[in-house]
């Protein structure tokens, strides 16, 4: 009997615990932005989580993809509307930390929440008939005015890819824009370009099933393509003065604005931790080169201020935008000082 009434009080308190959660969203059904098209590194990065969050609610949660000028579209549309919790924004680190540079959105840091689920790198790949394999045919293929294929100006990849071609003394690539990196991938594969970058999650399918070959990644260690048989080099050991880009390496947060109720922040909270630690996430994050980094709270704003910091410079000065990241307090990664740019809130 003892045992019995135990069971029963454990499940009432975890019933009552699952409609107090439940009813944060009274009012409707959540919905969260995406800011780049179906397919994409951020989209596919962003639905499986958002679906484990939904289950751990027993909520729906929306998410609805809505593309244009690196994601600040959504960003704008999401910040334009009421801060009630109803509406949330995701996007790549890459392209929100590009912002200020390229006049996309005034939007920065602080006017968000976030949660970063996962970090991974880019790929730079070929279409197998190209005939290129390593890193000196690419560029000398680039040499001769040939089209770079990437989703957008201003994400991680085509961040990554310039502060490479700095590295290395060349000039930057001709570049085909698709719209997301797997746009970019299957536009390679179709021969609309023959080489590119994209973000690892969105193309790896396609490396593992020979459709594309990596050309090296943008990890600080080499990445084993196992389906095929084929160990990718870092960056760091291909370009001589890369050794900082895989901090550029993206995440994909999940973001509400930083004014929404707290009660749904704290929903938001724990279902975000909780979706981190399930099969699905941990397979997912395996099957796509991930690493599970799971920040939340000051740790996430530390690192989306950091990330805007080097994306920002790294895109200036490569003279690829005319905004000039110090018109807007945005320090280089040399001075980069958490405890200063955290007072900002205050």
């Amino acid at each position: 009997m003892k045992k019995l009434l135990a069971l029963v009080l454990s499940l009432a308190l975890v019933l009552g615990s699952a409609a107090a959660i439940a009813e944060v969203w009274p009012n409707g059904t959540p919905t969260v932005y995406v800011g780049y098209g179906a397919g994409g590194g951020t989209d596919t990065s962003v639905r499986p989580v958002v679906a484990e969050m939904a289950k751990y609610l027993g909520e729906t949660i929306n998410v609805v993809n809505m593309d244009g000028a690196n994601s600040s579209v959504a960003c704008d549309y999401v910040l334009a509307q009421e801060h009630d919790g109803y509406t949330l924004f995701a996007t790549g680190t890459g392209g929100f930390s590009s912002f200020p540079v390229y006049g996309y959105s005034d939007s920065g840091w602080q006017d968000w929440i976030s949660f970063h689920p996962f970090s991974g790198p880019a790929v730079v790949y070929a279409n197998p008939e190209a005939g290129i394999t390593t890193t000196d045919e690419l560029f000398a293929y680039l040499a001769e005015g040939n089209n770079f294929a990437i989703g957008a100006f201003g994400n991680g990849p085509h961040t990554q890819f310039e502060a490479i071609c700095a590295a290395k003394g060349v000039a930057s690539p001709s570049y085909a824009l698709f719209g997301s990196c797997n746009d970019a991938g299957v536009g390679c594969i179709a021969g609309d370009a023959m080489v590119g970058a994209g973000s690892m999650s969105s193309l790896i399918d396609f490396i593992n099933a020979g459709r594309l070959i990596p050309i090296f990644v943008t990890s600080a260690t080499p990445f084993e393509f196992t389906n095929v048989g084929i160990t990718t080099p870092s960056v760091t050991t291909e370009v001589e003065g890369t050794d900082s880009i895989p901090s550029l390496n993206e995440t994909w947060p999940i973001m509400i604005p930083r004014d929404a109720p707290t009660e749904i922040v704290d929903a938001l909270t724990e279902a975000f931790e909780h979706a981190i630690t399930t099969d699905a996430i941990k397979d997912f994050s395996a099957s796509k080169g991930f690493n599970i980094i799971g920040l939340t709270g000051d740790a996430a704003d530390e690192f989306l201020a950091y990330s805007i910091s080097g994306y920002s410079w790294t895109i200036f000065n490569a003279g690829l935008a005319d905004g000039n990241p110090a018109d807007h307090g945005i320090p280089t990664l040399a001075e980069f000082d958490w405890e200063t740019l955290r007072k900002t809130l205050d």
